[in-house]
């Protein structure tokens, strides 16, 4: 398996992203499991309210015939309730596939990130921290975690929905399907390029800083008995506080950023609502 270079630049979101697809051919049947189920799922919630549209429709017509609509009402009812069982069967089985997944690749990483670690040179050892090297290990396999989720739970079914919602508006109404379109791929390309160009480069600061301080504090502990020779407790001290005051900022900035990328991304939401339901008021006016 490829590693990531232990000196010089970090690595970046594309190597990430390969080095997860590399994981993830290891386990391709397992894959294609969550993804079938995940998109199963999705499309279950996508067909719901269309299918909830006919059920209103065929109680209406039922509130003013006789018996057959009534029966045409039940079956539209059955619908629904059939689409919202296999939404959450489907779920299931894509969650409990993802656990699978994710506490493999969990422990091949740890498990190879201890190889490589083990037969680096003894000098390397020597002037790198120890607990910084265990805080991106432990680091990294807990983010493997929240990746995964995010791609294959998050990213999979909003593309699922974005998609079929953009086709089923377009079949009704071809005009409000193109805005949606429009709008979606603006607001995609926006929140991409924020987040890659905006919010990426100050969570890989804060994640330096974080790796920093977990160093300073697992060596001066599993050293203490050395500094308590030496009397450097207050050193030890105030090293730390430095430490620590740099890591806040760099945090304070990172989760700033990503909170402005968030609520930028609600009014960018907002006016596509509103240009969507403007031009829906347009047209039945």
């Amino acid at each position: 398996m490829r590693r990531f270079p232990v000196h010089g630049r970090g690595a970046t979101c594309r190597d990430v992203f390969a080095f997860t697809v590399r994981l993830w051919n290891r386990q391709p049947a397992r894959l294609a499991i969550i993804m079938t189920a995940m998109l199963a799922s999705t499309l279950a919630d996508v067909l719901m309210p269309l299918y909830s549209g006919r059920l209103i429709d065929a109680v209406s017509r039922a509130a003013n015939a006789a018996a057959p609509a009534s029966d045409s009402a039940v079956a539209a009812f059955s619908v629904p309730i059939a689409l919202a069982l296999g939404g959450i069967a489907m779920r299931h089985v894509a969650f409990i596939g993802l656990s699978d997944l994710v506490l493999k690749m969990i422990s091949d990483v740890a498990t190879e990130a201890f190889h490589h670690v083990q037969r680096f040179s003894t000098d390397w050892h020597a002037n790198s921290f120890a607990g910084s090297t265990v805080r991106k290990i432990t680091r990294g396999m807990w983010a493997l975690d929240l990746l995964n989720s995010t791609i294959l739970v998050t990213l999979l079914p909003s593309f699922v929905i974005l998609i079929g919602s953009t086709v089923l508006l377009g079949w009704h109404w071809p005009v409000m399907g193109v805005i949606f379109a429009c709008g979606s791929l603006v607001y995609l390309a926006f929140s991409i390029s924020l987040s890659l160009g905006y919010v990426a480069p100050a969570a890989s600061l804060a994640n330096r800083w974080d790796t920093r301080l977990s160093g300073a504090l697992a060596d001066a502990v599993s050293c203490n008995a050395v500094v308590k020779g030496f009397g450097a407790e207050v050193r030890e001290d105030e090293r730390l506080a430095n430490i620590m005051t740099k890591w806040r900022h760099r945090a304070r900035r990172s989760w700033v950023r990503g909170t402005i990328i968030g609520s930028t991304q609600g009014v960018t939401l907002v006016a596509l609502r509103v240009a969507v339901v403007g031009y829906a008021l347009l047209l039945w006016s």
